[in-house]
């Protein structure tokens, strides 16, 4: 590691992920990740040591299903202060007065018998209980077939057991994606804001989709990794505090939340942020930068039902069903006043994954197969409930995510849209409508009158 044993998020990068202003904007109701529990799967070290050092989190209950050593990893140690440490993004992770737990793999085990059980034809994968896992590592097989089975086993308990799992890229600016667990469909893939990350399109087990999903201003992928790992745990402790919000809590609205909420227009990002209709994602920056700030403004604006008759907020969610045999509507205005809005829409869903038995007679032997529907987002103009003009797309034929970006947007009603080849797909749709801030002139300009200013930065469905 380049960077020194025990590191953890800074002010700057704090600052630049919209915790700062959130947290300043909140006070003593800022959330933390209360209630939340996480499964952090660490690769050994030379010494064979996984475990994070526990004297460094105080209040927190800690089980090592994996056995083995008892010695100390450095890398494991950081992790966790990115991921559930005092100065984290949700420093309640795992806190034994809340009854959760932080749950510590050591990476071949959880592959084999600890979790995936890859190497046991006969086993599925455990059941998680914790609602998050976080993967500060990469690797593979070496032999394309297992690596494909293993992903899937991955994708099947995540769509199975409805929990978030985040992925960390390599580090490097390569365009070789690592085969475990970067080509996952159902998880977050997570790589850095300047970067400095392998990057690419998927090679195994569905060809051609982009990568990484997000992006995150650290100086590695493994604490980026955990620090969006921790977002999607201050975004779960809120909906699982707030009656109305409870469907944000599922595996497939967290993913949404965190993309749609994610920025564009980061300095670093060299060549500006880029995508087409039928590339949703930037190829180096995914949907952008983590900002917890605007992730958590679309949690709370609330969920909108799809409808042909009433108004959706200009900023919102929804975790619904797709149907091929008709298109679900969100009609939402931009009023007078709000012109040059920049508007993003996120929307994603789980490929299906099926265990089918493919021993005969007695002893079970499973084969892991897969779909993946194909799920459009489409923005439109609008007049009354009256579909327009279409404004943008992501229609991609191969990603289990699409996203809309439009500048410049004026007044008016508009509406998205989507459509689906296959009936009965649960999705999570998230979109938000932002006012640029005051330009560098007027705040000068303000700032020389002497007034004083703040800038303000914006359970699954019975």
């Amino acid at each position: 590691l380049a960077t020194p044993a025990f590191a953890q998020l800074n002010a700057t990068e704090k600052e630049d992920i919209g915790f700062t202003s959130l947290q300043t904007r909140l006070g003593v109701l800022m959330p933390t990740g209360t209630s939340v529990s996480v499964s952090q799967i660490e690769a050994p070290d030379g010494s064979s040591n996984y475990r994070p050092n526990t004297s460094l989190f105080s209040g927190k209950t800690f089980a090592f299903p994996s056995g083995g050593t008892t010695g100390i990893s450095s890398h494991a140690s950081t992790v966790g202060q990115y991921l559930y440490g005092a100065n984290s993004l949700a420093a309640s992770i795992g806190a034994t007065a809340n009854s959760d737990t932080v749950t510590v793999y050591e990476v071949n085990n959880w592959l084999q018998s600890g979790f995936l059980n890859y190497n046991t034809a006969s086993a599925l994968p455990l059941v998680e209980s914790n609602d998050i896992q976080n993967h500060s590592w990469i690797g593979s097989t070496n032999n394309t077939t297992t690596d494909t089975q293993i992903l899937r086993r991955m994708d099947y308990a995540i769509a199975r057991d409805d929990f978030v799992a985040v992925f960390g890229l390599n580090n490097g600016s390569g365009t070789t994606l690592p085969n475990l667990m970067g080509q996952s469909y159902n998880g977050i893939t997570v790589g850095l804001s300047n970067g400095n990350h392998s990057r690419g399109t998927t090679t195994i087990d569905g060809t051609g989709r982009t990568k990484p999903d997000i992006v995150v201003p650290t100086s590695t992928t493994s604490w980026a990794t955990a620090t969006v790992s921790s977002a999607a745990g201050l975004l779960i402790g809120v909906a699982r505090a707030t009656p109305n919000l409870t469907n944000a809590q599922t595996s497939e609205m967290v993913k949404a939340l965190l993309m749609a909420g994610a920025t564009k227009t980061e300095s670093e990002f060299s060549g500006g942020w880029t995508h087409s209709s039928t590339q949703p994602l930037d190829a180096v920056y995914g949907a952008g930068e983590l900002n917890i700030e605007n992730s958590y403004d679309i949690l709370t604006a609330g969920e909108f039902n799809a409808s042909s008759s009433t108004l959706a907020g200009k900023t919102g969610w929804d975790f619904g069903t797709a149907s091929a045999s008709s298109t679900n509507y969100f009609f939402f205005d931009l009023t007078s006043g709000e012109t040059n809005v920049s508007f993003t829409a996120v929307l994603t869903w789980n490929r299906t994954v099926t265990a089918t038995d493919t021993q005969p007679g007695p002893g079970v032997s499973y084969n892991f197969t897969s779909i993946v529907p194909n799920l459009d987002l489409k923005l439109y103009n609008a007049s009354g409930f009256t579909i327009g003009a279409l404004l943008e797309s992501s229609v991609s034929a191969v990603d289990n995510t699409e996203l809309v970006y439009r500048t410049g947007m004026s007044p008016g009603r508009y509406a998205l849209a989507i459509s689906s080849d296959t009936s009965g797909i649960d999705y999570g749709l998230a979109w938000v409508s932002q006012v640029p801030e005051p330009g560098t002139i007027s705040l000068l300009l303000i700032g020389a009158l002497g007034i004083g200013f703040q800038s303000l930065r914006r359970g699954r469905r019975s």
